[in-house]
């Protein structure tokens, strides 16, 4: 015999917790909507009654094809339970439809059940020998009690939580019965199963801090990274995406990894994001199937073809720096490396956008010191020209003017000339030698660079850093790129000595020198580094991110 399913939606106009919640507004829409489409939409139930002694309820629900109760006085009281308010509108349904086999309570706190989950829900109750199956999350917490006035524990033992024994806590998403249980006293039967339904799913909006949370919830986004890590491209796509990614934590996050190194895919992974193995010829199939509703690429320029196809995924496309024609088409760009004096409107240029990682945040700026001790040489993940090795070289005549204390070398996970490294801090003088300290796998620069008194790196994202810190730098490009990253050239903080050539040594000695020997102007580079504000940039992009995506999907 087929079953005859119906949903029964209990919804009252005068709630206490939230008042009148049920056609109050949560992202937009009154909460009764939420839980009317998800019942809608299910593939199981075959009638939705909406009971309510409240006419504008009412009023609203008639809109969505549904039967109608007006709840009788009686059972409109403050003091009524669900269980006789269920009752009433099975005996009701059924004179105006025949008889069901099966009854769903659905609650229109539980705004974010999904229609999947109630069908999966349905054909579980279905399944199983039991009399009722009820929604509920997992609750596990060493709890307390009242007992004679006073709290006394609620729990055997008192060990770590994955220790417990589970606990449930009751969620208002569904409970499904026969409807000769809904004659019983409370409408459950003596068999029960619970189904455990993710947090989100099971939330159950009693207080406005519920509600806070429900509409964060719904303004969840599916999000799909594409990004790549390798010899060619360095590490700095990469370490951005994932400072992004963890500004957006919350969020559904996926990473598509194209052609990205073993050891930057577990970063990924060891970060606890979901990561998708990518070529470039089957990035658009690896994004069609996760179905995001936000796509950020960090690979460089892009074409129009590729951002048009994106677009057409029904998704909101974000590129960091894309100097390519696929800018033109994303909804929204970030190039803080470079600089426009007539950008797009939907382009943001400069230092106010580049995304700091997030140790910066606690890692107060270096302090000023005179006379300097520290000296930090660092050319970012991969270190195309070796200039680690060509600094090496100068810096026993660099030391024999500033006696520093120390010299940080510091080398990224790509970094492929460790003979050379290890040939070139051979041939330093033994006292030079024993001042230098190599790092790899530094997992906290900020902390390094607060230790240093001056720097030398290549002109990317690493002069950012520095100048968070507030570390006067000497700078160079190592490829044509990076000669368009135009900070270095204005912010009076940083020497920038242009491509990396044959004088390239010298120049960095001799700019080493003045630094270090002139405590003013040292100073002043700090403080005009300081001044570039660069710790609020993640925060202005992820605004920007966040404001532009509204806009965008409420235009539609």
């Amino acid at each position: 015999m087929s079953e005859r399913i119906l949903a029964i939606i209990p919804a009252r106009g005068g709630s206490k917790g939230v008042r009148r919640k049920n056609l109050r507004l949560l992202h937009g829409r009154p909460l009764l909507y939420y839980i009317l489409q998800t019942a809608l939409r299910s593939g199981r139930i075959d009638d939705i009654v909406l009971t309510s002694e409240d006419d504008d309820i009412l009023s609203y629900g008639a809109q969505f094809g549904i039967l109608l109760r007006q709840r009788p006085p009686a059972l409109a009281e403050d003091h009524v339970p669900l269980a006789p308010v269920v009752r009433d509108a099975l005996d009701w349904a059924t004179q105006q439809r025949g008889p069901f086999s099966v009854v769903v309570r659905l609650q229109p706190t539980c705004p974010l059940l999904r229609p999947e989950t109630l069908d999966r829900a349905i054909e579980s109750f279905l399944a199983q020998d039991v009399d009722t199956l009820l929604a509920a999350t997992d609750a596990t917490h060493l709890m307390w009690r009242e007992r004679d006035g006073h709290p006394v524990p609620d729990y055997p033992a008192r060990v770590n939580r994955q220790q417990l024994p589970r606990r449930y806590r009751e969620s208002g998403a569904f409970l499904i019965t026969r409807p000769r249980w809904v004659l019983a006293s409370d409408g459950i039967g003596p068999r029960v199963s619970i189904m455990e339904l993710p947090e989100d799913e099971g939330l159950d909006i009693d207080t406005k801090t519920d509600w806070l949370v429900a509409e964060a919830l719904l303004r969840r986004l599916r999000i799909a990274i594409v990004t790549s890590a390798n010899a060619a491209v360095g590490m700095g796509h990469l370490y951005r995406t994932l400072t992004i990614a963890d500004a957006l934590l919350g969020h559904d996050i996926a990473f598509v990894a194209v052609d990205t190194d073993p050891q930057a895919l577990a970063l990924v992974r060891e970060r606890g994001y979901a990561v998708v193995e990518a070529q470039e010829r089957d990035i658009l199939d690896h994004l069609a199937a996760l179905q995001p509703s936000l796509i950020i690429n960090d690979i460089l320029d892009t074409t129009a073809d590729y951002v048009r196809r994106q677009r057409d995924l029904g998704a909101f496309v974000v590129n960091f720096e894309d100097l390519g024609s696929g800018a033109d088409e994303a909804h929204l760009v970030f190039n803080a490396l470079y600089e426009n004096s007539r950008p797009r409107e939907t382009h943001r240029f400069g230092h106010a956008y580049f995304c700091l990682p997030e140790h910066f945040a606690y890692v107060p700026p270096a302090e000023f010191r005179d006379p300097p001790q520290t000296l930090l040489i660092t050319f970012g993940g991969v270190d195309q020209n070796n200039l680690t090795c060509q600094t090496l070289d100068v810096l026993p005549a660099v030391l024999e003017r500033v006696p520093l204390a120390s010299v940080l070398v510091v080398v990224g996970p790509g970094y492929a000339h460790d003979a050379d490294l290890a040939h070139a801090l051979s041939r330093l003088p033994q006292p030079v030698a024993d001042k230098v300290q190599v790092q790899r796998g530094v997992r906290n620069m900020a902390k390094v660079m607060r230790q240093a008194d001056a720097a030398v790196t290549s002109n990317g994202r690493t002069v950012y850093e520095l100048a968070a810190m507030g570390v006067p730098t000497v700078s160079i490009s190592q490829n044509n790129r990076e000669t368009l990253h135009l900070f270095a050239r204005y912010n009076r903080g940083v020497r920038y000595l242009g491509m990396a050539s044959p004088q390239t040594p010298q120049q960095v000695q001799a700019a080493l020198v003045e630094i270090l020997t002139q405590p003013e102007a040292r100073r002043a580079m700090r403080e005009a580094l300081l001044a570039a504000d660069l710790r609020g940039g993640l925060n202005r992009v992820i605004g920007e991110i966040h404001d532009a995506y509204w806009r965008w999907k409420n235009a539609q």
